[in-house]
């Protein structure tokens, strides 16, 4: 796909209303700022934003400089209008990893160093939800530390082919993530065409078929033309089992022997449903949590230190808690650090009368905010 440069904006009415898009990386995760996802209806998908577009520019400052906090920033700092310049397609390859998306929210305790992906989840390929750009200062220092990035690992797809002939023949094997489709024996069949019905075509040489024709895999096929793409090979696949990759047929031994994709857990090939995550390739139960050791297969998962965790052992282990609520912060929301703890804004309040301390001056004792008159007035 030729690289497409874009240029978006948007426009809301209402600062509560989310974007609609779900960001990672940053400098500070050497990976370009990428979006992850885009949520179907929201402002960002009406605009055209697609998921895999890269971040350029956000207003007026070229973002391939920013760290990932730093374009949080610019896009909260863009009020109700933002705008975004974008590129599309391409031969560069990115990586999620880092890859579960960064988050616009809650820093890691005690060291501060990870975040919560925004939106809660996603799926590996393609699984996370809506995150809030929306994210205010409160009346605490807010930490600088980074998100910990959250992904979700989906397949795609790399052009390749096959060249020359006969022993000569030397495939050119995709380096990017993999799909295939696989077909097993007596799934292929062979119609006849009928009259005043639709007519075939080919799916590689795309002329109409007048006589026999095989479908499979939701395609059409002469049957000279059904057969494997290994021309010292070409073994009709009417009766065995075949696998599409890129529009090219392949017979299963073939298939493995040359382009399967080899699993990053237990080295075997891999035909059929396949992970693609961390610049790798894996078996669908080979993809596991580190911690529960079930597998994540293509749902979201987030990556620490290397390290692999489903959703819900990676909030139990890393995700923030507000001290005076003791539920987790989550991305958007509202935060102060004070006294040493992290805090929803709503939570940090008074320990007498309730009045929230947000960005006011407050008191300490035993370890407790007070605000000036119940500390002044000796009431505790």
């Amino acid at each position: 796909m030729p690289l497409l440069k874009l240029s978006a904006k948007l426009d809301r009415t209402d600062g509560s209303t989310s974007w609609g898009f779900r960001m990672i990386g940053g400098t500070d995760f050497g990976t370009p700022l990428t979006l992850q996802t885009v949520t179907p209806g929201s402002l960002a998908a009406r605009c055209g934003l697609q998921a895999g577009d890269t971040i350029t520019r956000i207003g007026s400052t070229p973002a391939d400089s920013l760290r990932h906090k730093e374009a949080q920033q610019r896009i909260i700092d863009a009020g109700n209008a933002l705008e975004l310049t974008l590129e599309r397609g391409g031969d560069q390859q990115r990586d999620s990893s880092s890859y579960t998306a960064p988050s616009y929210g809650a820093p890691k305790q005690p060291s501060f160093s990870a975040s919560k992906s925004f939106g809660g989840g996603y799926g590996a390929s393609t699984s996370a939800t809506q995150a809030d750009v929306p994210w205010a200062r409160s009346a605490g220092n807010q930490p600088s530390h980074p998100s910990a990035p959250s992904f979700k690992a989906s397949p795609a797809a790399t052009p390749f082919g096959g060249g020359g002939g006969g022993g000569a023949w030397r495939p050119q094997v995709p380096t990017g993530p993999r799909t295939m489709r696989v077909g097993k024996v007596g799934e292929a069949r062979t119609l006849t065409a009928v009259a005043g019905a639709r007519i075939p075509v080919c799916h590689q040489c795309q002329t109409a078929i007048r006589g026999p024709f095989v479908s499979a895999l939701d395609k059409t096929w002469c049957p000279d033309h059904f057969v494997c793409a290994n021309p010292s090979c070409r073994t009709a696949l009417i009766s065995c089992g075949f696998v599409e990759e890129e529009g090219q047929l392949f017979c299963e031994r073939d298939y493995e022997q040359y382009f399967a994709p080899r699993c990053g857990n237990c080295g075997r090939s891999i035909i059929g449903e396949v992970v693609n995550a961390m610049k790798n390739t894996f078996h669908m139960n080979c993809f596991v949590c580190c911690k529960c050791h079930q597998p994540i297969g293509t749902g979201s998962f987030h990556n620490e230190d290397g390290s692999i965790y489903c959703p819900r052992d990676w909030a139990t282990l890393f995700q923030t808690k507000c001290y005076g609520c003791q539920f987790p912060i989550e991305a958007g929301d509202r935060w102060v650090e004070a006294l040493n703890e992290n805090w929803h804004s709503e939570c940090f309040n008074c320990s007498t009368c309730q009045v929230n301390l947000e960005g006011q001056s407050f008191f300490v004792k035993s370890g407790k905010p007070y605000c000036k008159r119940h500390a002044s007035g000796g009431r505790y």
